[in-house]
């Protein structure tokens, strides 16, 4: 089975190889897929880098990462990105793989509001890590499987605003990509 990590990684850190590591090596699956969303249809961020920038930061971070690759699939396909067209298309270049799903339990809360959410929470396993502050509970959704990874202090935002603050990031962010996140986001 293939994890689907999608995300804005506006920027990667550390703490989503972290999560991708977990479920790796708890064997929940064979390999992940970091699918960078160019617009997450929730989040209306003036602070998003370009995506090609994005997928080039993803590509560096995981360049040494046998079992992870950066997927710019939603680059090619109509904005704002909606997961369940994303997986329709996935299934359609791949007939025969399986996937699951790999998000933040604060994007559980929101579930029932994604486009045909019924569909991918019948149709995929649903790996879902907690976020900084929260636990994830067990839901109504019976493919909702919470996973006990280990949390990051620290956040994109909280990268993007250390960054602006000239702050160091080098401990949350892959070292082989520091210089240039910094390059990227700083204004």
């Amino acid at each position: 089975m293939t994890g689907l990590f999608f995300g804005s990684f506006n920027p990667i850190h550390t703490g989503h190889l972290q999560i991708a590591h977990y479920l790796l090596e708890h064997q929940l699956v064979e390999k992940i897929l970091f699918v960078v969303s160019p617009q997450n249809p929730f989040k209306r961020n003036k602070e998003l880098l370009d995506a090609e920038k994005r997928i080039e930061l993803v590509e560096k971070a995981l360049a040494r990462e046998t079992q992870m690759e950066a997927c710019s699939i939603e680059l090619s396909m109509p904005k704002p990105s909606y997961t369940i067209d994303t997986l329709k298309e996935l299934k359609r270049r791949y007939p025969s793989q399986s996937f699951a799903l790999i998000m933040g339990g604060d994007n559980l809360e929101n579930f029932h509001l994604w486009r045909e959410h019924q569909a991918i929470y019948e149709n995929y396993p649903i790996f879902v890590y907690p976020r900084s502050g929260e636990t994830v509970r067990n839901s109504n959704y019976p493919n909702i499987r919470p996973i006990d990874a280990p949390l990051f202090p620290v956040s994109s935002t909280d990268i993007r605003e250390k960054i602006k603050k000239g702050e160091d990031i080098s401990p949350f962010v892959p070292a082989e990509i520091c210089n240039l996140i910094r390059n990227y986001y700083t204004v």
